[in-house]
């Protein structure tokens, strides 16, 4: 690596962290902005670099945001946690990165994090090359309706008394409480709904297990990250269930690529296509990955990895 160098940044009153690693110290700039709530980024370089090598082609920035992963060494780590702070502080570290590599970024976000990262370019959209937003949050009550929906239907279809007992137990959406959110997320994910092949129990056990195993993380910063969930999840779930980006941004001033997973049932197609028809945006490209579910970058690595190659080069991600 010609860059691989772990720091801290200030962004407004809160002490974050960020890895910056390149192969080529010329490479253009990609930031990554986790999906959450609360789920770091910077564990995830060796997976990353495993099924994606994105460093060979970008100079990639991975950040643990406000309240998770390594960012909760601050003492303010988990001051004013809300979906507008966080996309303050995207919106900071683009402006700082950008001022450093005197290049404006791409910027991949996956989930929750493509929604911050999006309204994060509707504020700056000279800091950002293009926009890839993953899996994007778009309308939280459809979000929560599909999921448990579709949770509901396959336990019953399965004859899953105990998911059906759950399920039954926190109601319909809203869910507003990190227990309620979790049922729902746990047996959507059981399901198939959020990562093909994967299990909400086999994914949190790949969580733990890259925190431990990473040189960026003590400890106590792992235990602090897992500890820290729930906490940031209760911060954020009334402003997540309350959104709607068809209403509050209808136009984004930078070029835009909307990947989504033919099998996600936590961010549901029809909500992501339609916020992809009324988007007004220099260029948008709508991507279907037709064998993943919510983590396209993961389910399908070489095919995400593609894509990010095209915008790179400033070619149709679709072709």
């Amino acid at each position: 690596m010609d860059i691989d160098r772990r720091e801290p940044v200030r962004l407004g009153e809160s002490t974050q962290w960020i890895r910056i690693r390149a192969a080529n110290a010329r490479n253009p700039l990609l930031l990554l902005v986790q999906q959450g709530p609360a789920l770091p980024m910077i564990n995830e370089v060796r997976t990353f670099e495993r099924l994606l090598s994105l460093e060979d082609d970008f100079t990639v920035v991975y950040w643990d945001q406000r309240g998770c992963g390594r960012s909760l060494r601050s003492a303010d780590a988990t001051g004013d946690l809300s979906i507008q702070t966080m996309v303050s502080d995207t919106e900071r570290l683009l402006a700082l990165l950008c001022d450093r590599f005197d290049t404006p970024a791409v910027v991949a976000g996956f989930s929750m994090g493509a929604m911050i990262a999006a309204r994060a370019a509707a504020r700056r959209p000279d800091l950002v090359a293009t926009l890839v937003a993953v899996s994007m949050d778009v309308d939280g009550a459809a979000a929560g309706k599909n999921a448990y929906e579709f949770a509901l239907a396959a336990a019953r279809a399965r004859q899953n008394r105990r998911a059906v007992r759950q399920l039954t137990a926190i109601g319909p959406p809203p869910h507003l409480t990190p227990e309620g959110f979790a049922t729902r997320r746990r047996w959507a994910n059981n399901f198939g709904g959020v990562r093909i092949g994967q299990t909400y129990n086999s994914m949190a056990r790949d969580l733990l297990a890259s925190l431990l195993r990473s040189p960026d993380y003590s400890l106590a910063d792992a235990v602090r990250a897992i500890r820290g969930i729930p906490a940031t999840t209760a911060a954020v779930l009334p402003e997540l269930e309350a959104l709607d980006l068809t209403a509050t941004l209808p136009r984004l001033d930078c070029p835009v690529v909307m990947v989504q997973g033919r099998h996600d049932q936590v961010a549901p197609a029809s909500a992501a296509e339609r916020y992809a028809e009324l988007l007004t945006a220099p260029s948008k490209q709508f991507v279907w990955f037709e064998h993943s579910a919510h983590m396209p970058q993961l389910d399908e690595p070489g095919r995400f990895r593609e894509l990010l190659a095209k915008v790179r080069l400033g070619l149709p991600a679709n072709s």
